[in-house]
């Protein structure tokens, strides 16, 4: 996934972040996300700035 911003979970401190919490994903909710990813990057190229 590449050109679209997602979050993950992370602890944050009073400093910012202090660690991302890892997450495991399944095979089919990688294929979503990248799906959803996919998604969100064509709505972009529509948006004028």
């Amino acid at each position: 996934i590449s050109d679209v911003s997602l979050s993950v979970p992370a602890i944050v401190g009073r400093n910012g972040i202090e660690e991302l919490v890892p997450i495991s994903l399944s095979e089919e909710e990688r294929t979503k996300l990248s799906e959803s990813a996919a998604v969100l990057k064509k709505t972009m190229e529509g948006v004028e700035f």
